[in-house]
């Protein structure tokens, strides 16, 4: 038997993961005109808390590594930053809500707005009491 479901009107739970995310360039100002780079890595599973404290770890490790290095050219703190000599980075942790391809909410926790960043922590709080983790 074949069966056909409309993937639109099946209702489920969403998912719940975290995800670093980072971002570093030159914008294009070294001799190689390197293209910027982008990494994301996830953090799911059952134990949402085991997920943000893994996440949370290698958010502090890479933001540590980060300020150590350079990319092609000198990484400098914003009011240091001088465009064509230095390279830039961001990094972010996030509490994903996903439901489908198409309805993915991402609540930035760490590397935000300190606004958007106090809004999504009382979102993750209300999901993780909800689920029984607090």
């Amino acid at each position: 038997m074949i069966e056909f479901v409309n993937k639109n009107l099946v209702t489920k739970e969403p998912s719940y993961y975290y995800l670093v995310e980072e971002f570093v360039t030159t914008f294009r100002m070294d001799e190689g005109k390197n293209e910027p780079i982008c990494h994301e890595k996830l953090f799911e599973g059952v134990d949402l808390l085991k997920c943000k404290a893994d996440a949370e770890k290698y958010y502090w490790e890479r933001l540590e590594g980060l300020e150590k290095t350079k990319y092609f050219l000198e990484f400098a703190a914003p009011r240091d930053f001088e465009f064509g000599k230095n390279a830039a980075f961001s990094i972010s942790l996030s509490f994903v809500e996903y439901h489908n391809e198409e309805e993915i909410y991402i609540y930035t926790l760490i590397g935000g707005d300190v606004n958007e960043e106090a809004e999504s922590v009382e979102f993750e709080t209300a999901i993780l009491k909800e689920k029984g983790f607090l």
